[in-house]
């Protein structure tokens, strides 16, 4: 089930993230502000262009880069690498979980990104580009989801055997 799961929201988590990068590139006026100073005044900017290709450029890079590590990662041979490992006695449900993993990972940050550039989009319209709402904690927030998610992988395989329901 969490396989479906973690599936799902990792094809919608893209295609929301490229739906919103094409909504901000026609949205969104020639100079996009990316950086303000503390006053809240914009202080740097990008043309509209330049942020369309590096943000669609990054993500299509990302899910490409990260989806071939998955799909390499499941075809090792975990036995050769940690012998004791009960884990890796079981390869059906290592690679099982190694392919959820990485399908929740990518979820994710398709999904935080949609936040991101929806935040950018707030900051950017037609109200002066200025920086009136601080989104500080929807960085914080994705710092510590991301640290609890890297961190699950390595802790659940050296503390944990697998269940019957890993699968």
């Amino acid at each position: 089930m969490t396989k479906i799961f973690f599936n799902f929201w990792r094809k919608v988590g893209f295609a929301l993230a490229l739906a919103t990068i094409l909504f901000c590139y026609t949205t969104l006026p020639d100079s996009v502000a990316i950086t303000h100073a503390e006053t809240g005044e914009p202080e740097g900017f990008i043309s509209k262009e330049v942020f369309f290709y590096a943000s669609a450029g990054i993500l299509l890079l990302f899910n490409l880069l990260v989806n071939a590590l998955r799909d390499q990662l499941a075809k090792v041979n975990f036995a050769k690498v940690n012998p004791v490992s009960e884990w890796a006695k079981q390869p059906k449900k290592l690679s099982a979980f190694l392919i959820n993993w990485f399908n929740g990972f990518l979820a994710f940050v398709n999904t935080f990104l949609v936040f991101v550039l929806l935040g950018l989009y707030n900051v950017n319209t037609t109200r002066g580009q200025r920086l009136d709402l601080n989104y500080n904690w929807l960085m914080l927030f994705g710092a510590a989801m991301l640290l609890f998610i890297l961190f699950y992988l390595p802790l659940k395989l050296l503390y944990t055997n697998p269940s019957a329901n890993d699968e």
